[in-house]
């Protein structure tokens, strides 16, 4: 085997080493960031978000709480079931947006946690 061949192989064996310990460094970096992780399994198979009914996000008494907003705007409706293993439930949330941007984007947030939409939309709003 010639010389160059050699170094070639040692320059691959040395970054392929340096690539593992990188990765292992970041991923018990991040694990020392999440305090709520306590084995390697909960990081791996922990999961994002809850789907708990407390835990799904509400506008009201928010800035987006249609029973406070003034002026005219966009009103963003989600409805739908939500299931969370063996539980499963009906949500309807409402908000009241100055964009419709910013309506779009809470549906878009709020379709992570319905599962079976029934209406999800957006309509123009003057309260």
């Amino acid at each position: 085997m010639s010389r160059k061949v050699r170094r070639f192989q040692s320059a691959v064996s040395a970054s392929k080493t340096g690539l593992r310990a990188t990765v292992i460094a970041a991923a018990l970096g991040l694990a020392a960031c999440q305090n709520q992780f306590q084995t390697p399994s909960d990081l791996l198979f922990a999961p994002t978000f809850s789907k708990d009914l407390g835990n799904i996000p509400y506008t009201y008494n928010t800035p987006y709480d249609c029973r406070s907003f003034t002026g005219s705007g966009w009103k963003g409706i989600a409805s739908g079931r939500v299931i969370n293993f063996d539980r499963r439930y009906q949500i309807s949330q409402a908000g009241c947006f100055k964009t419709e941007q910013e309506c779009q984007a809470w549906l878009f947030y709020m379709r992570d946690y319905i599962d079976v939409p029934r209406f999800m939309r957006c309509n123009t709003y003057t309260a």
